[in-house]
């Protein structure tokens, strides 16, 4: 849907509007994690767009290779070969990569190989190396094979990737804003003026019409209630993965004669700043009206459930904040 609605309302060639539609379609835990922290959807709401923004982002990726090299080889049954036996690389070195290097980091650190002040460096260290080998063995590749790695790595038993994770987010937090920078600064406010009303257009079918479609397709069967499906079908953000890819393809395409293809990194970045200023303005208020909005954090945990501390939970109750026990017995 969003590939038609460039093709028609901003006169995309098929090609590039084709490429277009591929990586609109990534999500991202980067805006969607920020964004679940201010709505508080319930559990149920959260781990779906959750799991969505993790499992898209490699997808959205994926299918912009598929099309690039679609484009780039030609057109017809022998480019349509070649397409899918590059898909089926990158799926292989992918899947294998990722899941030897999640399994080898969770032996490491289960089994103290390293010394826990290296635990966050080794593992930053091994993203790098394990994506760039990936990338060499199959072009595209590294980000589905990191990805793999890290479902690999939080699936383990008996594997503490807590102190990871808390470096991971401060670290994301750094060199994600300095990437959107970067991309943004290559935007010319000339080219945001060539695209016109046509891509507010393609932010509204991204917006009102593909996603709820595409929720209503996906919940087939599920036991979703309508208020969830409502707020699924309203938040679908896009961000630095959209923006990363149409950056590369971008450069890509003009380097191989396609002039247009400048006009990719600004209706990409219109979208994320749509759909992010949007969503995040009305989500929340959209969750409480649906119901589907969790309560206001406030509560305690209590160290204990000897007699005084059940007592003062019971008084902590009357005036209205839970509380929860933990205690060894």
């Amino acid at each position: 849907m969003a590939a038609l609605a460039a093709y028609r309302l901003l006169s995309f060639s098929p090609e590039l509007a084709l490429l277009f539609g591929a990586f609109i379609v990534v999500t991202g835990p980067t805006v969607i994690v920020p964004l679940l922290r201010t709505v508080r959807p319930t559990a149920h709401v959260a781990n779906i767009l959750r799991w969505e923004g993790i499992v898209i982002d490699p997808i959205g990726a994926l299918l912009a290779v598929l099309v690039f090299e679609f484009i780039i080889s030609g057109q017809g049954g022998e480019a349509f070969g070649h397409t899918l036996a590059s898909f089926a690389r990158i799926i292989g070195v992918g899947v294998v990569f990722g899941v030897l290097s999640g399994q080898f980091l969770g032996l490491a650190l289960r089994n103290h190989w390293l010394p826990e002040f290296l635990h966050n460096v080794a593992t930053l260290a091994l993203v790098f190396a394990v994506f760039a080998l990936s990338n060499v063995v199959e072009a595209e590749a590294g980000l589905l094979t990191v990805t793999v790695m890290g479902i690999r790595l939080a699936n383990m038993r008996a594997v503490s990737i807590e102190h990871i994770l808390d470096f991971k987010e401060s670290l994301s937090v750094v060199l994600i804003s300095a990437l959107f920078i970067i991309l943004a600064a290559r935007i010319d406010f000339a080219q945001l003026q060539a695209l016109g009303w046509g891509a507010l257009g393609v932010l509204a079918v991204i917006q009102f019409v593909a996603r709820p479609v595409k929720i209503a397709l996906a919940r087939w069967g599920s036991s979703l209630r309508w208020q969830e499906r409502a707020l699924l079908a309203w938040i679908g953000p896009r961000g630095i993965v959209a923006a990363a890819v149409a950056a590369l393809f971008s450069m890509k395409l003009q380097a191989a004669g396609y002039a247009e293809a400048e006009l990719l990194v600004p209706l990409t970045f219109m979208v994320i700043i749509g759909t992010v200023v949007l969503q995040s303005a009305t989500a929340g208020l959209l969750a409480r009206a649906l119901g589907v909005a969790g309560p206001e954090p406030r509560g305690f945990l209590i160290v204990g459930a000897n007699p005084l501390a059940r007592m003062i939970a019971q008084a902590l109750l009357k005036r209205g904040y839970n509380s929860v026990l933990c205690d060894s017995t």
